[in-house]
């Protein structure tokens, strides 16, 4: 009897054993509550917010309120330009919306917000992004924030002060800004293929700065002044220009023109624009970007390609000039720049953005060459041109977008749009 009753008592504990072990991938199944207060994921054709908590408590009026995001879920090639925009603003502070700020997809990281005044608030976040194909993509959430009042400040016993210390002078934040930013190289180039943010402004000790961001050589990038650097498409760029109105200023349906893609194509100058290395603490607003003037044998266009073909044109020489555009900060973008006519161009671009002590402004003049036979043959620098494509396409952008390669026109190619731009016209009219 004492032995089949120790036999029951074996057999019931390797049945709880077993009935624990089974339990346990349920257990680890969980789904883990996040730990952010943003975590944002791409679910289809929609950008989604999970939350960690409702409710955000600020314990200290003086110092700014705080949000944790988290964007681990989405992964890089998701959105474009692997970046997503976020905004966040209390709603009834009587205060203008913080600045958007541009944050990289598979990271962590806060957001700050000036703080309201002591009470009950409501906190909004704003998150938006593209698609790869150019759709916008938007959502937001809605925080109860509570502000703690202020601490009245304890008597302090009199204490007899220290010597004072001689003053050391702070740099301004552009200086400490400039001091951060790679140096500029010298010596003149020509460049005819590989991936350049032509228009790429950025803050040095003296000012606003419009460079050339060359990302040619894969894994590098080096900044360049615009009166250093000579674009060069040559003739694997003529193509038929098609027949569709909003390019009739540039000739008739299939006239041949020569057109640096949107796209990448390996054996082609791949030019874009960033204003990637603009903070929100230095430039509290989006990037003016004009065309002021245009010098060579025929018309110059700059247009985006949609999904399906159609084009959206940002510049065009012939109705006037300046032409405008509204870049936000955090921006890299690519187009199409089509020139009508063989031979050397001067394209003279603006770009002026709001500073904190006024406005931050340069002006450049970019010399493009296009065909074969037109570039000055003393001013190429060894290795600089004319490089063989390599397997690792370069890329300029700090996390960089996929390498494509043409199969065709990029007028017919959907390609990746570029992220949505007002675009200003400003015409002169003359009698």
């Amino acid at each position: 009897m004492r032995v089949r009753a120790s036999t029951r008592v074996t057999a019931g504990l390797f049945a709880v054993v077993a009935a624990l072990l089974l339990s346990a991938p349920a257990v680890l199944a969980e789904p883990v509550d996040p730990v952010a207060d943003a975590v944002l994921d791409v679910a289809g054709d929609r950008l989604e917010i999970e939350v960690a908590r409702q409710r955000v408590e600020a314990a200290d009026p003086a110092r700014p309120v705080e949000l944790t995001w988290d964007t681990g879920s989405i992964k890089p090639g998701t959105v474009f330009g692997d970046r997503v925009t976020l905004r966040a603003s209390v709603v009834d502070s009587g205060q203008p919306a913080a600045e958007p700020v541009a944050v990289p997809v598979a990271s962590t990281g806060t957001l700050q917000v000036d703080p309201p005044g002591p009470g009950g608030h409501e906190l909004r976040l704003e998150a938006t992004a593209h698609a790869l194909d150019g759709r916008p993509l938007a959502v937001e959430s809605v925080y109860a924030l509570s502000v703690a009042e202020a601490a009245r400040p304890a008597v302090a016993p009199q204490v007899v002060p220290p010597a004072p210390r001689p003053e050391v002078a702070t740099p301004s934040p552009q200086v400490r800004v400039a001091a951060q930013q790679p140096p500029t190289a010298t010596g003149r180039v020509v460049i005819d293929r590989g991936h350049v943010d032509a228009v790429a402004p950025r803050l040095l000790p003296d000012g606003l700065h419009i460079q050339v961001k060359d990302g040619t050589v894969a894994g590098t990038t080096t900044w360049r002044e615009p009166a250093d650097v000579e674009l060069k498409a040559t003739t694997a760029s003529r193509t038929a220009l098609p027949a569709s109105p909003e390019l009739a200023f540039l000739g008739a349906a299939g006239k041949q023109v020569f057109l640096l893609p949107q796209t990448q194509r390996a054996d082609l100058l791949w030019a874009g624009w960033s204003t990637e290395e603009l903070r929100p603490a230095d430039v509290s607003g989006p990037v003016t970007w004009s065309l002021t003037a245009v010098e060579g044998p025929g018309a110059f266009g700059l247009f985006t390609t949609g999904s399906f073909g159609e084009p959206s044109v940002l510049f065009n020489s012939t109705d006037g000039l300046p032409d405008v555009q509204s870049v936000p900060l955090g921006t890299h973008a690519h187009a199409n720049w089509v020139f009508a006519e063989p031979g050397r161009y001067r394209l003279t671009f603006t770009a002026t953005a709001p500073g904190a002590g006024g406005p931050l402004t340069d002006t450049e003049t970019y010399t493009f060459t296009i065909g074969d036979g037109t570039s000055s043959p003393t001013q190429q620098q060894p290795g600089t041109a004319n490089r063989n494509p390599t397997t690792a396409l370069a890329s300029t952008g700090p996390a960089g977008l996929p390498a494509v390669t043409g199969l065709g026109l990029a007028l017919l190619a959907s390609g990746v749009a570029v992220l949505v731009i007002t675009r200003r016209r400003v015409q002169e009219k003359t009698s």
